[in-house]
């Protein structure tokens, strides 16, 4: 059991798999990298997708020490049903070592791509926004490949069809310049590039007083939540379009248990958005950018999208579900990525 839980964190971080082969051993296409792409842009819908986004954004993981990182789309395509003999082949007959990870032939690719309304003809983006560096790739020339998630390991032998993660395999050497296991990485797959490769901000907060944080109710809902609080630090950032104000909530102890976010407009000074970050079973406040050194950034805004208004995030860290990116504008839009955690 000790040997297990020590596999179990250490795939956590970086989805070690002790197996590299492949099921299908031809030879491959190298995939074609490109700047972006000239067509229209389209969204990933699903019949088993019970939330309907208005734009399908995934990561992009290392696999272990290989020359090979890997693209989730299991939020999309479920594979639970283990009846369903046509979403894997008989893990069984590929072996307890071959099955950690292995590439779709061409019935099972065939299934994959019509499931998550993917096309051959699509291409995969994988933008990195601290980098401002973008990368993609025609999906007709990228492999699909199943690969145990962190959760699972030899020991759970004979897997079962939850214990996989269905997606691409994209070649690392395409990934040179990324941020540190691609963690300011987000992938997108359709017709056109959705991302505006306008640099993104690092926020920089700067202490203010209490007095000037913006004279706003709160919500009833988040006025429950923090009626066992005081108020700690405010603070504020400024750009040419708007105003981050930033409030710190801190529990008995004196730890920050919440902090709660308005975005202004800087010329008509009305609240864009509201937020409210607290500790939960699966949140928490994540730090403020620079706290832990330079080179700790987790607040972002600007600019990512093409086709819609700024954004911002950043602002807890999550155990249980995905974190989720916020739309600046009255339509309230939280565009979640689907980060395929098992916990």
């Amino acid at each position: 059991m000790a040997t297990k839980s020590l596999l179990i964190s250490t795939t956590f971080l970086i989805l070690l798999s002790a197996c590299n082969k492949k099921e299908n051993t031809s030879a491959a296409t190298l995939p074609e990298v490109a700047e972006h792409a000239e067509t229209k842009t389209d969204t990933l819908q699903t019949d088993e997708t019970s939330k309907k986004e208005s734009i399908y954004l995934f990561n992009v993981i290392p696999k272990d020490s290989s020359d090979v990182a890997f693209v989730s789309l299991s939020d999309i395509y479920p594979v639970g049903d283990e009846k369903d003999t046509l979403v894997l082949p008989n893990i069984e007959k590929i072996g307890k070592y071959d099955a950690q990870y292995f590439t779709f032939d061409k019935n099972y690719r065939k299934r994959f791509l019509s499931k998550t309304n993917i096309s051959e003809t699509d291409s995969l983006f994988i933008y990195d926004y601290a980098k401002n560096k973008l990368v993609s790739f025609a999906v007709k020339n990228l492999k699909t490949a199943a690969m145990l998630n962190g959760y699972s390991s030899e020991e759970d032998w004979p897997y079962h069809n939850y214990d996989f993660m269905i997606g691409f395999e994209i070649s690392k050497k395409h990934l040179n310049g990324f941020s540190e296991y691609y963690r300011d990485a987000l992938v997108y797959v359709g017709k056109e590039n959705p991302f505006s490769k306008e640099r993104l901000k690092p926020i920089s907060w700067k202490k203010i007083a209490k007095k000037d944080y913006p004279s706003k109710a709160l919500k009833n809902d988040d006025r429950a939540l923090l009626k066992n609080t005081v108020t700690g630090n405010t603070y504020f950032y400024k750009t040419d379009n708007y105003e981050y104000f930033l409030q710190d909530y801190l529990d008995s102890n004196k730890i920050i248990y919440g902090r709660r976010l308005l975005v202004v407009d800087s010329k008509t000074k009305n609240v864009i958005i509201e937020k409210l970050f607290s500790q939960s079973e699966g949140t928490s406040p994540s730090p403020l950018n620079y706290e832990n050194g330079e080179e700790s950034i987790d607040q972002w805004t600007g600019k990512l999208f093409k086709n819609k208004p700024e954004v911002v995030f950043g602002f807890e860290y999550v155990s249980f579900g995905c974190p989720s990116i916020s739309v600046i504008d009255k339509s309230n839009e939280e565009i979640s990525i689907q980060c395929d955690n098992r916990h």
